[in-house]
């Protein structure tokens, strides 16, 4: 069976008509998925799906060029969106006029320098370590989830950092 179809299989119970039609759209096409993922992004993680062993098994390095990160390690490229999934263990770098948006999940790490006038957007969860330095009139949100930890350095006076006494989204 292809992931698409036992990503409809897994999807039978929980999830809307329009996020199914959208995924039997993207034709399995990797870019297309996670356009998908990060459109529903937040009903993903609250309900923790697809599980991280389905991303594993189904999604692992094919996604990396559009953002996925599953397992990852080393520098990575800043895309608009970006979820850390698995054991990831990540730098990466925003500059220019970027706004950038992260997810970080699971047990992993993200190092991350956002420059210039860059907006960085993370949302940390489960066991992650996210440590940001931030460089010249760049702008970092953070929204702190569960036994995520979280360092700034640098232009702290850039950061918003939001804390949340519960796991996930509500």
């Amino acid at each position: 069976m292809d992931r698409i179809n036992e990503l409809k299989n897994l999807m039978q119970t929980g999830h809307c008509a329009e996020s199914i039609s959208m995924l039997h759209n993207t034709n399995d096409n990797a870019k297309k998925l996670m356009e998908t993922y990060f459109y529903y992004i937040k009903a993903c993680t609250q309900k923790d799906f697809p599980k991280l062993e389905f991303l594993r098994t189904h999604f692992g390095k094919q996604v990396a060029p559009f953002g996925g990160y599953v397992d990852a390690t080393g520098e990575q490229k800043a895309h608009r969106n970006n979820a850390l999934v698995g054991d990831s263990n990540v730098t990466m770098r925003t500059e220019g006029y970027n706004i950038v948006k992260c997810w970080v999940r699971h047990n992993s790490k993200l190092e991350v320098t956002a420059t210039e006038n860059s907006h960085l957007h993370i949302d940390c969860f489960e066991n992650t370590e996210v440590k940001i330095c931030i460089e010249g009139n760049a702008k970092v949100f953070v929204n702190q989830y569960g036994q995520s930890k979280v360092e700034i350095s640098g232009n702290t006076a850039n950061a918003s950092v939001k804390l949340f006494d519960c796991e996930t989204y509500k």
